[in-house]
């Protein structure tokens, strides 16, 4: 949520109406809103949203060599591009291949081991950035069959077992191919040249006429023209109608967005998306001396990450990269076999469930699946009770799944539920909770009428390859109880003035342009009286499912026609010491131009559905917390005193200041840390620092100038990906430099004060210092591989 504008009160032509926040136990309280989050209208997509968990298989050339060249592991890079990072030629590559002979490759195991998993479908590497085929191809002699003592289609094999056993089949296929001529890239960002183009349409066609019917085509790297992207997409869409398209075909032509590697999105995504997720995240590739230990672990986490990605809507790829005889790795099976074995504990929460629209919780994830509604714990409260806000569904029963009954009690849309002191199921426990009718949730901060509090809907696009990959607004969403009658809806902000907007209340809409939706109400619009209603603003005619808005909306205000409607945009928060001056605003919603005056600043004739808004000073108190302000809106009827509570707060002694890390990477320099901009889209935003990677134990951290006593820390973690990286964290406050770059060494500096935090940061984590003197803060992650990446850190002090 973004809270623009806070709570005011409106005039119905200048008579008072005072705004209540929604109460549950009003026997008039709104029903809610359906709170499963539903599959795409597109039959196909809503077909291949169904699949929801699959299988990645990363099998080539490459894994003979296993992650090493010459007797040596070679570190750099994953494995399966091996031969750019050993810079192996390619003479010497397809000796490798000539001895390719995989023995032990066993489809019917393999489709087996998925079912045990429960996957319901297998995608597999046809080529790699090698470009070495793993199949039958008449485009050249560089193939599986022609090339190695093996002489058979694998991926043949695969795909017939895969139908039998009632799997999707589908195919990876790299755009970036260096035995046609690209050149090595760290990136993987080789334009497509013309000569490349006849070879990767004719193999897209063997693949997509030769295999029987294909799930998933899943493209990879290069950065492709417009004409080319759509090319190769029409190939697939001509010949595999059915099939989905990932978005690495790039220029947003796909039919879903592949987000980056292992990432689990921070915040909610509107459209088709996918995580494709490795057993490992240094490799998807087999590698011989990779570390596999902790298997109860890896299964945690694994479970962890397919159960967030579901509950958000996405579908979870998840890789194994076999040996080159084929076999597969036997922890990588015991992995997956143990993820099935948790799924069929608790059959229907995953599999066959629905996201919500409850998003993620403090304590973990929810899914719905008729009337069970699922809530997946992946952190278990230490204080013994878990908390869902915002269920207007009646609740029958709760029970730890697989065990006990559990205490519950409503208060007021909240459902509170007792945890015994541990949890039953070890790997992810689950409560299971029955309903007494569809899923209905009240979403956070909906309001009877009045100001409205904005939620966004976020998608990714790009402009043709991986580093143009960005994060974009594709609606505003807020919610508003409906008062009965016609209601007009008022926006400010910003909108680009040729775009056509599409405006709905309800099952209704009204399209305007981007001039119109924020210098004129929109309406009216019949809204029935104690129904929660969304309002929603989205592109009329969105070229592509990532498409960006292009508007900035700041504030609304919904208010009933026949009114003149005061109200005030307010930030959530304001620091202590800045200046308060906040826009006033009077809205005509009657048929009749009227005259008045806000605060001292007269407007004469505003005409129907006009808005004039005054900039207001405010005199702020001198303390923190919540705080009341006022300001009169007169009519030549009556005067209205508007009321708005914001937060006032500490200020933020980090801003601007000196801040260093252990070292850059990205472009990510440590004073974007301390820039004040709280975005998180890094490729976007450009305000998040990174170092390098690998990192062992990387830090970063600022001189705040001078020592103050310390009141909070806020850490601000990106929003775009990579999360799980700012986890099992340190924060340590010093009055003196901090200059160990090993954290236990600094945790050893006389002085310091250290806290650890174990779980992923968020947006914010917030921790209260207690008045802590010091100077310096730095910011150590434990990890001996993970760079460290900040959005932002806030450090607040008595002035």
């Amino acid at each position: 949520m973004t809270r623009r504008s806070l709570v005011v009160l409106l005039a119905l032509l200048f008579a008072v109406a005072t705004v209540q926040p929604v109460a549950a136990g009003d026997r008039h309280a709104p029903r809610g809103i359906p709170g499963a989050v539903p599959l795409s209208a597109d039959a196909d997509l809503a077909a291949w949203q169904r699949l929801q968990y699959g299988m990645f298989i990363h099998w080539g050339i490459y894994s003979e060599l296993g992650g090493v060249w010459q007797g040596q592991p070679v570190t750099s890079g994953y494995s399966e591009q091996i031969q750019m990072w050993a810079n192996i030629p390619e003479a010497d590559y397809l000796d490798v291949a000539s001895r390719f002979d995989p023995t032990r490759f066993d489809p019917a195991a393999i489709c087996s081991l998925a079912k045990q998993a429960g996957m319901r479908y297998v995608v597999i590497t046809s080529k790699h950035h090698d470009g070495f085929s793993m199949f039958d191809t008449a485009t050249t002699g560089y193939d599986v069959v022609d090339a190695t003592a093996y002489g058979r289609d694998p991926l043949k094999l695969l795909a017939n077992e895969c139908r039998r056993q009632g799997l999707g089949f589908g195919f990876y296929f790299s755009l970036v191919d260096w035995h046609q001529g690209h050149e090595f890239d760290g990136g993987n960002n080789n334009p497509i040249p013309a000569s490349m183009e006849p070879v990767i349409e004719a193999q897209l066609r063997e693949l997509m006429s030769n295999y029987g019917e294909i799930s998933e085509v899943w493209f990879d790297m290069s950065t492709p023209t417009v004409a080319q992207s759509t090319k190769f997409a029409g190939i697939v869409r001509e010949l595999q109608p059915h099939a989905a398209v990932n978005s690495r075909i790039w220029n947003n032509v796909g039919d879903f967005r592949t987000l980056g590697d292992n990432e689990i999105p921070s915040v909610p995504l509107d459209g088709t998306w996918q995580t494709p997720a490795s057993v490992y995240h240094e490799t998807w590739g087999y590698r011989s001396w990779q570390e596999r230990d902790d298997l109860p672990g890896k299964v945690r986490d694994l479970v962890t990450g397919l159960t967030s990605v579901r509950a958000r809507g996405g579908n979870y790829l998840l890789n194994i990269g076999p040996r080159g005889d084929g076999s597969v790795v036997e922890f990588e099976a015991d992995v997956l076999r143990g993820m099935g074995d948790w799924l069929r504990r608790h059959p229907g929460a995953v599999l066959g469930a629905q996201a919500t629209r409850f998003g993620g919780q403090p304590w973990g994830e929810v899914t719905v699946n008729g009337r069970d509604l699922f809530l997946h714990v992946t952190h278990w409260p230490s204080a013994g009770e878990l908390r869902l806000p915002g269920l207007a569904t009646k609740v029958r029963d709760v029970r730890e799944d697989g065990a006990n009954r559990l205490r519950w009690h409503r208060s007021g849309d909240d459902l509170v539920v007792t945890l015994p002191a541990t949890p039953h199921d070890e790997v992810l426990p689950v409560v299971r909770v029955r309903l007494g009718g569809e899923l209905r949730i009240i979403p956070p901060n909906t309001v009877p009428g009045g100001p409205l509090d904005f939620e966004q809907g976020y998608s990714y696009a790009d402009d043709g390859g991986y580093p143009s990959t960005h994060r974009t607004t594709v609606r505003q969403t807020a919610y508003v109880t409906g008062q009965g009658g016609a209601s007009y809806v008022v926006l400010r902000g910003s909108a680009d003035p040729a775009t056509r907007y599409r405006v709905s209340v309800g099952d209704r809409s009204k399209v305007v342009t981007g001039a119109e939706l924020v210098s004129t109400a929109v309406g009216p619009f019949t809204m029935p009286a104690r129904q929660v209603i969304p309002v929603t603003v989205t592109l009329a005619s969105p070229p592509h499912q990532g498409a960006d808005l292009s508007a900035d909306l700041t504030a609304a205000v919904v208010a009933p026609a026949n009114t003149v409607t005061g109200w005030v945009e307010a930030p959530a928060r304001l620091e202590l010491g800045e200046p308060a001056a906040l826009p006033v605003h009077a809205t005509n919603l009657t048929p009749r131009p009227v005259s008045g005056r806000v605060g001292d600043v007269p407007f004469t004739n505003l005409a129907p559905g006009a808005t004039f808004t005054a900039t207001v000073p405010f005199t702020l108190p001198t303390s923190p917390g919540t705080h009341s302000l006022t300001a009169p809106v007169h009519s030549t009827a009556r005067t209205v005193n508007l009321r708005t509570d914001i937060e006032l707060v500490l200020p933020n002694v980090a801003r601007g200041k000196q801040a260093t890390q252990v070292s850059t990477a990205w472009g990510g320099v440590p004073e974007r840390a301390v820039d004040g901009n709280t975005a998180g889209d890094y490729l976007r935003d450009n305000t998040a620092s990174h170092t390098a990677e690998p990192s062992n134990q990387a830090w970063w951290q600022v001189d705040l100038g001078q020592e103050y006593r310390l009141a909070q820390l806020e850490i601000w973690n990106r929003g775009d990906c990579c999360m799980d990286r700012l986890s099992n964290y340190w924060v340590l406050i010093s009055d003196a430099p901090l200059t160990a770059n090993s954290l236990q060494e600094a945790l050893a500096t006389p002085g310091v004060t250290a806290l650890h935090q174990t779980t992923t940061a968020g947006r914010p984590t917030v921790l209260d210092l207690d008045a802590v003197q010091g100077r310096h803060v730095r910011v150590q992650l434990e990890s001996a591989t993970d760079p460290l990446s900040l959005t932002e850190v806030v450090v607040r002090a008595q002035p």
